[in-house]
């Protein structure tokens, strides 16, 4: 009932900084449902020119599109293969790229696919095989949306035992090598830079870090955190307004985490009830297994400011 009667505080533009593409039917299905949330822009990770050209012709000058950087061959000793992958990209016409680096690789990436044996150590954002792709994303000039990690909850839960999957301290270090490394490179951390458990921390890095920006992907992971600590987010977002987007992480046609439409409306309504209203203890209306299920959304009720910048304001400086 709360969300059948919830009104929006801000009536700006959206832009949603973080979506996944795929079949241009799913793509259409998705892009109802954000015009529906006054989506104006969307950040879309394409995995081919061809995806990007055939999602293009039918809404022109909706999307700005990303490339899902290939690093299979950088791992399997080829470097020249994910430099051929990003130059050929940049050739037609991306200057933004993706990186996912989620310790899920371990499942996904067979070792004998990998032509590695597959250990913790050997696939990891610092691995010194992956050094001349960064370089080249710096030289380029491009800007890098890049997944480090995931929630603590999964790390205990599912991430077990740690000498398959690594520990989270580890990973999240490994990004901080890279911000470090190369000072050059705009990099926009995914998940509140897969650390939204940890604020004093990105606090701090967003201070010492000026290439570092984070988008709010994952609805359930942003409200789980932000509802434990509303005073101390507050003080972030004020303090840190202009180095964060708003983003779905919506997968194009995705049904395993709910059905459609509700896959997408839920999201949208949760981060509207979190960033927009004051409600106390609102029961999240999508699925939080990792939390049991009993997730409750504690509104932020951020400023109009705020609300224009994270929406709007700051993916268009970031990715336009």
């Amino acid at each position: 009932p709360y969300f059948k009667t919830m009104q929006r505080k801000y009536t700006g533009p959206v832009f949603d900084a973080h979506t996944h593409l795929g079949k241009v039917e799913d793509v259409r299905t998705m892009v109802k449902y954000e015009k529906e949330f006054n989506v104006k822009k969307i950040f879309g990770i394409v995995r081919n020119t061809a995806n990007r050209d055939e999602i293009e012709k039918e809404f022109p000058d909706l999307f700005v599109y990303s490339i899902f950087l290939s690093i299979r061959e950088a791992l399997q000793g080829d470097i020249k293969g994910s430099l051929d992958h990003l130059d050929k990209a940049y050739e037609d016409g991306f200057k933004l790229g993706k990186l996912w680096f989620s310790p899920r690789w371990v499942n996904y990436f067979k070792s004998e696919d990998l032509k590695i044996e597959f250990r913790t150590k050997d696939v990891h954002l610092n691995d010194p095989k992956l050094e001349p792709l960064f370089t080249r994303l710096e030289d380029l000039q491009f800007t890098l949306l890049l997944h480090v990690s995931d929630p603590d909850l999964i790390y205990e839960k599912n991430y077990q035992p740690s000498s398959k999957f690594g520990v989270k301290e580890n990973h999240i270090d490994a990004l901080k090598n890279i911000l470090e490394g190369y000072p050059k490179l705009k990099i926009v951390g995914a998940h509140f830079a897969s650390q939204p458990e940890n604020l004093p921390q990105l606090s701090s890095w967003l201070d010492k870090y000026p290439n570092l920006f984070v988008d709010t992907g994952s609805a359930k992971w942003m409200v789980r955190e932000f509802a434990h600590k509303r005073e101390e987010v507050l003080k972030f977002f004020e303090k840190h307004k202009d180095r964060i987007l708003f983003g779905t992480d919506f997968v194009a046609g995705r049904t395993d985490r709910d059905p459609i439409p509700g896959y997408y409306i839920n999201r949208f309504l949760s981060f509207q009830a979190l960033f927009e209203t004051n409600v106390e203890g609102l029961p999240l209306p999508i699925p939080d297994p990792e939390n049991n299920n009993v997730t409750k959304i504690y509104g932020l009720d951020f400023s109009q400011e705020i609300l224009k910048k994270i929406y709007w304001e700051n993916a268009n400086k970031i990715y336009l």
